[in-house]
């Protein structure tokens, strides 16, 4: 279902697509919460997946410190950190694999001209992990991740800092998103945005405003011509 844009993007020639990497490129934010259950158990903090999501928003920096507290060293954050992703990779590891249609999407873009970034609230081993494990870091002209940002979505810095790093203003961008803080980053920042229906159904992503709701990326297209990338995002 297509959904009505902001009026500034109306006029406005698309020149870059924004990626966030969990939930977008890959299914897996089932196994960061179960990776984050497990790790706060071990450290004696009992939470279900449910009560977590309370707490699971921005970057990992930023959820340590909202579950560990405010005060604690940054060096004992840092490894904090990096245990909860350590695992996670070891659980989602034998699981790595693109959403369907994605590497296809990705080439049609890179084909057509379009400028492509990773803006993720993921650090850089997680990012190779995921990059590198697909090779799909060819098709990305720059990258975005925690060691970036000053704050974590809904915060729209990771977009435009991905928006400057590709030299387009921020209303030329097409981001793709699979959360709702995601999704309310893209809107602050002036930027179009598609939904991935898989961290969240697509009934729960109607009425944000999306310019497209799809489960993969089997379900969406870019135009065969760039002149028609505006008419794809215009309401039908």
């Amino acid at each position: 279902m297509l959904h009505d844009l902001p009026n500034p993007l109306e006029n406005l020639p698309l020149k870059a697509l924004i990626f966030d990497m969990d939930g977008t490129l890959i299914h897996n934010m089932h196994f960061h919460r179960r990776a984050w259950v497990d790790f706060l158990g071990q450290h004696g903090i009992r939470l279900t997946e449910e009560e977590f999501e309370h707490y699971n928003h921005g970057t990992g920096l930023e959820i340590i410190r909202r579950l560990f507290g405010a005060e604690l060293p940054a060096a004992d954050v840092q490894r904090l950190v990096q245990e909860k992703e350590a695992l996670y990779r070891q659980q989602y590891g034998p699981h790595l694999r693109a959403l369907p249609g994605l590497r296809e999407f990705l080439t049609v873009a890179r084909a057509q001209g379009l400028r492509l970034a990773l803006a993720t609230a993921g650090d850089a081993p997680n990012i190779d992990f995921v990059l590198d494990g697909l090779q799909l870091r060819p098709y990305f002209d720059a990258i975005i991740g925690a060691e970036q940002v000053q704050r974590g979505k809904p915060d729209p810095e990771v977009f435009l800092l991905a928006a400057a790093a590709l030299g387009v203003a921020p209303a030329e961008c097409l981001v793709f998103e699979d959360s709702m803080t995601g999704i309310e980053a893209a809107r602050r920042a002036g930027m179009a945005a598609v939904g991935l229906a898989t961290t969240h159904p697509a009934a729960e992503l109607q009425g944000l405003g999306l310019a497209q709701i799809a489960a993969d990326y089997t379900h969406l297209h870019l135009p065969e011509r760039r002149a028609e990338v505006l008419r794809w995002l215009q309401p039908q």
